[in-house]
């Protein structure tokens, strides 16, 4: 349901598309800080809820203190690295969420075992690839405007890289979504029609992509897809209500968005009120989403060093 829903808003916002215009740039980024804000942000501030249960059985009360302060270490380090070294930033900021997103999409058992990682990041990334190959132009505008002043040459290097990794990463994103295809055609039934869905919400996707400005198509999947159906899996892993859950994560959204506003605060050098939502958004959920991804990069980790431990106290009770 949520997958129609989402290919639904995709072909209205390709629509929409037509009429969009430079004169609507303000309106726009005030829709896409206020997305972020109000469904990105949370996605990011249930971290505590997500890191509790993965990370205290393996280092029990200095869970919290070690969480924070590492999420507070790492987001800090992201900010200063737009001052020191932006094209690093820019293009670790870019991989790391391209295998993030890749890493958070459905896993079907689709291609050789080899290449099933190789699919999921080319996958995860098609929100940066298509817009790099297809929208070139306005995603340098919009990473100029992110960017301090005087690191214009950088970012285009960064660009240049990204879009020659994009040339590599759409052909194999089209054959993974190719294979899928083939493999539902073999289905039959609840599994073939989750294949089929999957398939028509990813070409639904790209389009959008392709054919719309990053500020409107970034949010459509950052937001209505990305941070939804993340939100969803911890509340149903958490057991509680949506208004419980939205209790609890305010508290740190508040804060998350005091971090966005700084960030923005110390890097906006006069970049006007556009620019101002635009480089408080990207290098606000930046600073917020690498300590994010790697949390989620690590947490399975710990889960893994609880499992062989609790089989190893079971092997050592058995005996």
């Amino acid at each position: 349901m949520h997958a129609a829903s989402v290919i639904l808003l995709c072909w209205a916002m390709i629509g929409a598309a037509c009429f969009f215009s430079q004169s609507t740039a303000g309106v726009t980024a005030g829709v896409l800080a206020s997305l972020v804000a109000l469904i990105g942000l949370p996605h990011g501030a249930a971290d505590h809820r997500f890191a509790r249960p993965r990370l205290e059985p393996v280092l029990g009360m200095a869970w919290l203190p070690v969480f924070l302060g590492g999420y507070l270490a790492v987001a800090v380090l992201v900010v200063c690295g737009w001052f020191v070294a932006p094209a690093a930033t820019v293009m670790a900021f870019f991989l790391a969420s391209a295998w993030h997103f890749g890493q958070e999409e459905p896993r079907f058992p689709v291609g050789p075992r080899g290449l099933r990682p190789v699919f999921q990041f080319a996958r995860g990334g098609l929100v940066i690839w298509t817009p790099l190959v297809f929208q070139a132009r306005d995603v340098a505008a919009i990473l100029g405007l992110a960017a301090p002043g005087g690191s214009g040459p950088a970012i285009q290097h960064a660009t240049s890289l990204l879009t020659a990794c994009s040339w590599i990463m759409l052909p194999l994103a089209a054959a993974a979504w190719m294979l899928q295809g083939l493999a539902a055609s073999r289905r039959t039934g609840q599994r073939r029609r989750v294949l089929l869905a999957d398939n028509a919400l990813v070409a639904s996707l790209v389009v959008l992509f392709a054919v719309a400005s990053p500020l409107v198509s970034f949010p459509v999947y950052f937001c209505g897809w990305h941070s939804a159906r993340g939100l969803e899996r911890l509340r149903r892993e958490l057991g509680e209500s949506w208004s419980e859950f939205v209790r609890s994560l305010a508290p740190l959204t508040v804060g998350a968005i005091a971090l966005v506003g700084l960030a923005a605060w110390l890097v906006l050098g006069g970049a006007g009120w556009n620019g101002m939502l635009i480089r408080a958004t990207f290098v606000g959920l930046s600073a917020v989403a690498v300590p994010h991804l790697l949390l989620h990069g690590v947490a399975p980790l710990c889960e893994s060093s609880t499992r062989r431990r609790t089989q190893t106290l079971h092997v050592g009770s058995a005996l």
